[in-house]
């Protein structure tokens, strides 16, 4: 998240995680959320890119979550 907020100081870069473990400081384009993605989206805009890491084991229903992340 802060390297890709580093490399592209134009772009608006979001994060997303159950628990608050931000780092102390971020580039001013980045933000955190605390969210679960597997909850109802309310995001009010769309995503270019989505990076998931560490979520094969956790995630229940992928289809559902690949259909909210290209609408």
């Amino acid at each position: 998240m802060l390297q890709v907020g580093e490399t592209f100081p134009g772009a608006t870069v979001i994060g997303v995680d159950l628990s608050p473990i931000q780092p102390g400081w971020i580039p001013p384009n980045v933000d955190f959320i605390v969210d679960d993605i597997e909850d109802e989206w309310v995001y009010a805009h769309d995503f270019d890119f989505a990076h998931l890491r560490f979520t094969a084991v956790s995630i229940r229903d992928k289809a559902k979550l690949e259909r909210n992340i290209l609408q």
